[in-house]
């Protein structure tokens, strides 16, 4: 009979093991998946923010590109302002014209292109005569030794990012 009282006596304190077991099971399950989504939002997230880093880089280089003097001086040419070789200046604190103004001339005294630069070049692709491919004969590519590397000129390199 004690035998008997003792194994029910533990039967109560078997089942809140085991549930207390299953509670902590379950809620490892879901800190888990909690974790595992978290970790694919992160990686997603900084995939982003690389994009984004690029995106930025490349604006920031069109905007170098486009605030150049050069950039500036074409830019003013085709709006149809010239340059003047007399600058005059003004200082606020007096009003007072410093220098002597003249009218600027209508030809530039700079030169458009002071400095080569790919990206303001423009260069039109060379134009082929259109023949039948039955009246043509094959071309011969030329063979470049291991020492000779073939230079594309007029090609302009597209900046490096």
């Amino acid at each position: 009979m004690k035998r008997f009282e003792r194994t029910r006596a533990r039967g109560p304190l078997v089942m809140i093991v085991v549930m207390g077991f299953l509670a902590i099971s379950i809620l490892h399950l879901l800190l888990t998946i909690a974790t595992s989504q978290s970790v694919y939002e992160l990686s997603d997230l900084k995939q982003e923010k690389r994009e984004l880093d690029t995106t930025s880089q490349i604006l920031a280089e069109e905007v170098a590109s486009l605030s150049s003097q050069q950039n500036l001086l074409i830019t003013a040419t085709k709006l149809g302002m010239v340059a003047n070789s007399n600058p005059v200046f003004l200082r606020l604190d007096d009003h007072k014209v410093l220098g002597k103004p003249k009218p600027a001339l209508g030809s530039s005294s700079q030169s458009h292109n002071l400095v080569a630069n790919s990206a303001m070049i423009k260069i039109a692709p060379p134009k082929k005569k259109a023949s039948p491919a039955s009246a043509s004969e094959p071309l011969k590519l030329p063979v470049a030794s291991a020492s000779e590397v073939p230079i594309a000129s007029g090609i302009p390199a597209s900046p490096t990012r």
